[in-house]
């Protein structure tokens, strides 16, 4: 039977959609002062949300009719038909987020209009309007919410811990002051002030206030204006690409918003220019007319559509390459001719081992993972000695094998019995620190190495938060973090497969993060946890391996650690460690 649902329940729908935890109450709150023309906003946060989201603004403020009438469902200023939805330049439009907020929390609105002598203070609850009394205030806005989600119990249980919800709450205060540096913002987080940023001259001054004063080495301006649209904002330098992504930004007409396919414009633009896996900061800022953008496809408004896509993407491209390339940092090479042959020059080779002589072949089998595979032995003495200290990654085995050659810095090839096997170096790597971390998360019995300096690195609000989030685990990992203080971490100890100097501090704490920022914490009691934990952690330390040529003895060691291992011919990620050309392989190539 059709029925038309009581507003108790339809309003409970339209909180699911817009208030989904407590960061979308703050993003509605803060959207809410800007669109009243607010020039300082400060966000004062409980329990990450959980207890009390307030929200003080400086803006127009309302009467008290208008405070009563917020309330209801489409009460809107910004709208009046149809053709208005086409020229939307504000945050709020559709009058849904106050009662969605209502709907699932206790909230008091005092509120005081400009010119006026008195403010009002207005009660609502989830059963509805609860009061509302004359009284004096400040002229703007001053809406406090508490106990979100108390009505809705299942709702509450599913939200996440304090920190996983507070670096929400971070996540949108940030994406507001970014694209809003003309107006003071403050968050205060269980009575201690974590942001107090003053009105900005400059973009730039808003996002090192944010991010850090380092971030000023990395950031190269973008700009462009065309008939379509036009761009500006900055790029980060190439060279300081992260692993782990988290300062990508979008906005357009002064509205955060997420775009995949705006992305790979960007990394279009960094093609051979980062390692795989990198991500590169960016603030982009695109504005156009209102009626070439409909920000009215997504309940948050976090996702829009352009008229023109296409020809933005190759805008979008053309406009980051040309700021890289003019700062340098595009190789004069064109690399964009994906069908010329791979063949390195002679001065690529390095032949690290010796020729055998016939008859002095030692016959060595591993666990019949290769029958066949025989390594040659030596006719000349190693005299170079195996390298030790604080960055020594493999264990020596003991078996002796060499007559190892390096190519370009990424493989290693040794003879068989029928041909030639080739071995990815990074791929090994993955594969031993991979079962090592294994072990040691199994066992809990992690391995580190003390840094003999130890180095502080400074991240923004949000990864700090992160990081110590989960700072108790990560020294079962090996990890030595601890607090510095103003968002600071000291490293003091690294796993094994991690150098040890200050620039390898850093690489391991952005891959670290890299490997949280997917996961959002670490989970040891769980065997298929620990596995993803040490399958991130394994290609993270791989990747952060300098390309530095391996001695004589570094390339024997990697080939019996890989050949120790439990799985040898695939990295955790499944792809070929090693692969074997045969004698006829070889005859056909020639």
């Amino acid at each position: 039977m059709l029925r038309i649902l009581p507003s108790s329940i339809s309003n409970l729908i339209a909180a699911g959609e817009v208030v989904q935890r407590p960061a979308s109450a703050v993003k509605e709150l803060m959207e809410n002062a800007v669109d009243a023309g607010a020039s300082n906003i400060s966000v004062i946060i409980e329990d990450a949300g959980k207890t009390l989201i307030q929200v003080i603004d400086d803006g127009c403020g309302m009467t008290p009719d208008e405070a009563r009438l917020c309330f209801e469902r489409h009460a809107t200023s910004k709208i009046a038909e149809a053709s208005d939805l086409s020229s939307i330049m504000t945050y709020g439009f559709r009058g849904e987020a106050l009662p969605s907020i209502a709907a699932v929390a206790e909230v008091t609105l005092r509120t005081r209009k400009k010119g006026s002598e008195t403010g009002s203070e207005t009660i609502f609850s989830p059963d509805g309007f609860v009061s509302q009394e004359e009284d004096a205030m400040p002229e703007g806005t001053n809406i406090a919410i508490r106990n979100i989600f108390y009505s809705l119990p299942a709702r509450r249980k599913f939200l996440k811990s304090d920190s996983t919800e507070f670096r929400q709450i971070l996540s949108e205060f940030s994406h507001v002051a970014l694209c809003r540096p003309e107006i003071g913002v403050k968050l205060t987080h269980n009575g201690k002030d974590l942001y107090n940023l003053k009105k900005a001259n400059t973009l730039k001054q808003r996002i090192l206030e944010i991010e850090g004063k380092d971030m000023a080495k990395e950031l190269i301006d973008i700009s462009t204006s065309t008939s379509i649209i036009t761009i500006s904002g900055f790029v980060g330098n190439p060279e300081d690409a992260r692993k782990s992504a988290g300062n990508q930004f979008f906005f357009v007409n002064g509205r955060y918003f997420r775009s995949s396919y705006f992305h790979k414009a960007v990394m279009k633009a960094y093609d051979k220019l980062i390692p795989e896996g990198a991500y590169p900061s960016y603030y982009i800022f695109f504005k156009t007319g209102p009626e070439n953008v409909d920000v009215n496809i997504h309940p948050s408004k976090t996702e829009v559509k352009f008229e023109n896509e296409t020809e933005i993407f190759e805008i979008l491209t053309a406009v980051v390459k040309e700021s890289l390339g003019r700062n340098s940092f595009i190789p004069t090479i064109d690399f964009d001719h994906d069908t010329l042959p791979d063949i390195p020059a002679p001065s690529h080779f390095n032949y690290t081992g010796s020729y055998s002589r016939p008859g002095q072949v030692k016959h060595v089998r591993y666990d019949s993972i290769l029958p066949d595979f025989k390594p040659s032995d030596t006719s000349v003495k190693q005299t170079q000695p195996i390298v030790s200290g604080y960055n020594r990654i493999f264990e020596d085995s003991g078996t002796g094998s060499s007559g190892t050659m390096q190519i370009s810095g990424r493989y290693l090839a040794t003879t068989l019995r029928s041909g030639l096997m080739i071995v990815d170096i990074k791929r090994a790597r993955e594969r031993i620190f991979y079962e090592r971390y294994l072990r040691q998360l199994d066992n809990m019995t992690p391995v580190s190495q003390q840094i003999l300096f130890p180095c502080e690195v400074r991240l923004s609000q949000e990864r700090y938060s992160l990081l110590m989030e989960n700072a108790g685990k990560l020294r079962q990992l090996g990890f030595g973090i601890e607090p510095a203080g103003d968002c600071t971490v000291e490293v003091r100890g690294l796993p094994e497969g991690f150098g040890t100097d200050g620039e390898s501090a850093e690489e391991a704490i952005d891959s670290l993060l890299a490997v949280l920022a997917e996961t959002g914490s670490i989970d040891l009691m769980k065997a298929e946890a620990r596995e993803e934990t040490a399958r991130k952690l394994a290609r993270s330390a791989a990747c952060s391996c300098h390309d530095e040529r391996l001695t004589d003895d570094e390339a024997r060691l990697l080939v019996d650690t890989l050949f120790s291992c439990a799985e040898p011919e695939t990295s955790p990620s499944g792809r070929k460690c090693m692969s074997v050309l045969t004698d006829e392989d070889i005859e056909r190539l020639l």
